[in-house]
């Protein structure tokens, strides 16, 4: 059976003063676009935060396709625009951005690494991260080893 064009419209249109939005069959996806300015970036941030916090079964075929092209596309820029910031903070420094980052605290680094007062002192510049150290911070937060490294 042939759609009419009423029943194409329904199923193919972009939603009014909504410019990322576009309907698909009852369901709402976004379009995708490079990424090439901060704009681009915060937008597509914000793509994926939504997409993230809809159960992984509930997602369609489509919105699956998206958030991984927008992952990629995500990594791309950040790589491209953050990797040489990234080079100039000192391990500590590097650390503790990612504490702010995630919400972790003194005492909740210490408890990571196996010792409450851990945390302090290594944040204090009076205990260095061993190698166990750094593995488990690597782990945690999910970055190379390397950035722990002086």
């Amino acid at each position: 059976m042939k759609a009419t064009t009423s029943e194409k419209t329904k199923r193919h249109r972009i939603l009014p003063n909504h410019p990322l939005h576009v309907g698909v069959t009852g369901e709402c996806i976004f379009q995708v676009w490079p990424i090439r300015t901060e704009e681009d970036y915060l937008k597509a941030i914000d793509i994926v935060n939504a997409l993230s916090i809809k159960d992984e079964d509930t997602l369609s075929n489509e919105e699956r396709n998206q958030l991984e092209i927008f992952n990629i596309l995500i990594e791309r820029y950040e790589a491209d625009h953050y990797q040489m910031e990234l080079l100039q903070l000192t391990p500590a420094q590097f650390l503790e951005l990612l504490m702010r980052e995630s919400g972790l605290n003194a005492s909740g680094l210490g408890k990571l690494l196996g010792d409450r007062s851990l945390g302090h002192k290594i944040l204090a510049g009076d205990r260095e991260l061993s190698k166990k150290h750094i593995k488990i911070l690597s782990d945690y937060f999910k970055v190379d080893a390397s950035a722990f490294l002086s």
